[in-house]
């Protein structure tokens, strides 16, 4: 499938970008009241989809059963900016979800907070896969616009 790019980068960049940040992915999505919801996630990112894992009961996995179109960004909150967003469609599954949440869990914590690692693998067994197939990637970087001249 042909993902809709917009901005300075071009999909090498988007690619490279998001297979190497850490920040959480910030995923917005539309309950049944009609308001929207944005929830920050641990992600994996891989060919034009983003993994991520939730707990089945999540009102995350509640809303996104009901509604599958998602909105996202990946960017840090310090100056300069940069990063990425966009649309996707979700896909639950409760196949993988385990095996996303270790993954996950190795990529943002690696060995520290071990604590953190064994209570989120203690319900492991309860965690749902979210891909996320990206329909539309905006980037935007304004580190040029941003320099410091001394």
């Amino acid at each position: 499938m042909d993902i809709a790019i917009k901005g300075p980068w071009q999909r090498r960049e988007i690619d490279q970008y998001l297979s190497q940040t850490r920040v959480p992915l910030r995923l917005a999505c539309t309950a049944e009241d009609g308001f929207p919801r944005v929830v920050s996630v641990w992600f994996q990112y891989e060919d034009g989809a983003f993994l991520c894992a939730a707990h089945k009961d999540s009102q995350l996995i509640r809303i996104l059963r009901q509604s599958p179109r998602t909105g996202f960004e990946v960017s840090t909150n310090e100056p300069p900016y940069y990063g990425v967003r966009g649309q996707g469609i979700a896909e639950l599954s409760g196949e993988g979800g385990a095996e996303t949440l270790q993954q996950l869990i190795r990529h943002y914590l690696g060995n520290s907070n071990t604590g953190l690692a064994e209570w989120l693998m203690s319900r492991s067994d309860d965690e749902v896969m979210i891909r996320v197939e990206v329909q539309r990637f905006f980037s935007w970087d304004y580190r040029k616009r941003m320099e410091i001249v001394a």
